[in-house]
């Protein structure tokens, strides 16, 4: 079933970004909507993958919760 628009809500992360447990990024700034957080992080991660040209299966980690505001 799609999630309707709607459904969705704005969520921000600040903080680190490890790639191989070894910290890329220290102080990362992102915004997407998503159902839930867990989703928010997938979303976010990717836009950091994509961000900075990582390969798809090399894991891309965050050290923290993305916040709903």
């Amino acid at each position: 079933m799609k999630q309707r628009k709607e459904d969705r809500r704005l969520y921000t992360y600040e903080g680190a970004v490890l790639v191989f447990d070894r910290v890329v990024a220290h102080n990362y700034r992102a915004q997407t909507t998503a159902a839930s957080p867990a989703k928010a992080r997938s979303n976010i991660a990717y836009q950091y993958r994509k961000k900075a040209n990582i390969a798809d299966h090399i894991p891309v980690r965050l050290t923290g919760e993305p916040v709903e505001i």
